[in-house]
Order: C-alpha cells, then structure tokens, then sequence
C-alpha cells in the first residue's frame, strides 16, 4: 500500500485511513458534512499526492500532445492550463487530466492515481521526434486548499507573491522553502480554490503552515468523502465512474472538450459523436422521493429500464440525494420524471440542468 508525506499528519489529525486506488488516504477527519460545509463556506485542506504528474518535453512536445489529446492546444500559452483526455482509437476516454504549459517545449500532464502506468505506457507507445516522458509522480507532493477564503488564506502563506491575481486556469512557478512550487488557480470543488505542486519534502511544513495560518478563517482538513460530494455537486467527472475507456467524451457530458483542428487519436469517432449525438448521454438527477442513491442504480422511465448511475449520494448543500447516471440518450430531457431503483425500490426522481452548484469564483 502506498503512503503519500502526509500519511503522518492524517494520522495526527485524526483522519479515517481508507484504501483509494492502493493508497492509504483519509476518507475524513470529523466528518463528510462538516468539511464539504467548510470548503463551500470557508475553506477546506485536501491531500491529493496521489495524483500523478508526467512530463513531457522537447523540441516536439507541442506536436505530439496535438496527436494525443482532443483539444486544442491553441487555448494555452506558458503559464495556462487546461482539462482534456486521453482518447483511444474507437473514442473511449482512457484518462481525464490537466495539461499545464511550462513554456512552448514543457509540458505537464495531471494524470489521476490508478492510471498512471497506463498513461505512461500509452503515451510512450506513441512518441515520435523530439519528445521526453518523465514520470514524475514519486517525487511531488499535491495539496489543494479550497474555499470562499482560500485566496485569502494563500496570501498569508505567500505574501507579496502576486500569486492573488492568477486568474482561473492560470498558475505561476515560484519557491517554496528554498524549491519550487506550482501554484494554480484551479479545482475539483466547484468553490475558488488553488492546486499547489511541489517537492515531497516540503509536503509536511505547507500543510502545516496552511493549517496554522488558515484557522482564523475556518480552514479545516478535508478527506476524500467531501472531496466526492465537492465534486459531484459541481458535475465533474471521476474516471472510473463517468469516464472509462468504453465511454466517450459525448457519452459523459464533456464533448466540449472535443475542439482540436489537429489530427489525434478516435478524432472520426470523437467529432461525428459530437455532430450527431452518441447513444448515451450523462445526466443529472435529484431525488424527489425518500432514498440516497449510489452508483450502478438502475434508473427507470415508465416502467422500462433506461441507464445506471455512475456516481450518487446525499447532497450535504441542498439535503437531499443527487446522482449522474448514464442514460438512453432519447429517453429524458431536463424536467422529465424518472426513477431509480436503490436497494430493489422504486425513488422518485427529476432530471435537473447540470450542474446541481454552479462554480462560485470569477
């Protein structure tokens, strides 16, 4: 089982230790409700060292992620970042990740825990010219900090850094005890917040640090249960869920992703879904009736079954229970009534506009 530098601080605090994906995380410290609360109110600490980092550099790195991924590389220049996915050759997704443009000939890809030799066999299989993968992954440390008062927080941490003014999907290289430090201005949360990456070494004194110099704002340590009910209320994504190597990015409710002019892998497959429509279509669900719905509930419409959840739980934001399910995409609109079969009942349920909590930065 794998430990991230923080094991020793979870284990201070208190946390749950669970098994995620082979690593050993907190799933909470006091409780789900109260850190989702925090993070949506005030400002939650999450340690996400799990998550792998993979560098890809040289003279054609740019030209070959343009044959790797769906979107457009266009969007970045240096010190921009972006979502996209890895795609197989029929379109199915097989890894969602952040692409972070150090300069035109370095990149960094933000690869999730349990796909990081895949990833890396795929993109390896794949190189051609002037191209250098490097996983980085054993030697950075991630730790996000998320909130209303985040900003605020960072700035008490590093001061005069002008890290303040980062506008959403933009990060700046700074130092951090004498190494450096990404920091970005991104999330999983559906709050403002900032992802920050750096040396394993310095893990422990920034936990520290943000845990000191947060707590007059409310900062509380958050574990992986409100990091999903974040997340889920938000709508994004979680591979292995919503996404895996059998769906395609029209098939999750992300084709927006899809906008490359290049020539990349299920490119046929990828732009005819997002013409005219795939079979499946991700929608979001709340429950109307008694029930907390999980993933792989059937749903129903007129007595007929018409798809699964993928992801479902108990909405700590609006108290009742939401889901995403995978659906017939001709069987539901937005307002259509619907049930899902939890525990061999029948719950009433409404398909509602994605998302459930709509992203409450700038």
């Amino acid at each position: 089982m794998n430990r991230t530098p923080l094991y020793s601080e979870h284990i201070n605090l208190r946390g749950k230790i669970v098994d995620f994906a082979g690593w050993e995380l907190p799933v909470l410290y006091s409780s789900i409700i109260e850190e989702h609360t925090a993070c949506r109110t005030a400002a939650a600490l999450f340690d996400v060292s799990h998550m792998g980092e993979i560098s890809v550099k040289g003279r054609d790195a740019a030209k070959f992620l343009r044959g790797m991924i769906p979107t457009s590389l266009d969007r970045l220049e240096p010190g921009r970042c972006m979502y996209s996915c890895l795609c197989g050759e029929h379109g199915g997704v097989l890894d969602d990740l952040f692409v972070y443009m150090i300069t035109a000939e370095d990149f960094m890809l933000v690869v999730n825990a349990a796909t990081i030799d895949k990833d890396l066999r795929w993109l390896t299989s794949h190189r051609s010219g002037d191209v250098d993968i490097e996983n980085l992954s054993d030697t950075i440390s991630k730790i996000d900090i998320q909130g209303p008062y985040s900003k605020q927080i960072l700035m008490q941490v590093f001061p005069g850094s002008g890290v303040d003014e980062l506008e959403r999907f933009s990060f700046r290289i700074g130092e951090y005890a004498s190494r450096p430090i990404i920091i970005s201005h991104t999330g999983y949360t559906g709050e403002p917040g900032y992802e920050l990456y750096l040396h394993n070494e310095c893990a422990v004194r920034l936990w520290r640090e943000f845990l000191s110099k947060g707590k007059d704002f409310g900062l509380l340590p958050a574990g992986l249960g409100a990091r999903d009910t974040l997340r889920l209320e938000a709508c994004y994504s979680l591979y292995g869920h919503e996404l895996s190597d059998a769906v395609t990015p029209a098939e999750a409710g992300i084709s927006w992703v899809v906008n490359s002019k290049d020539e990349f892998i299920g490119r046929d497959v990828l732009l005819e879904q997002k013409k005219s429509g795939a079979r499946k279509k991700t929608v979001a669900l709340e429950v109307t009736g008694k029930g907390i719905p999980r993933e792989n509930c059937a749903v129903m419409k007129n007595g007929n079954v018409v798809g699964a959840t993928t992801s479902g739980g108990y909405s700590p934001t609006f108290k009742k229970g939401i889901a995403l399910a995978r659906i017939d995409a001709d069987e539901a609109e937005i307002g259509d009534e619907v049930e899902i079969v939890i525990r061999d009942k029948s719950v009433k349920a409404k398909v509602v506009k994605r998302p459930f909590y709509t992203y409450q930065g700038l």
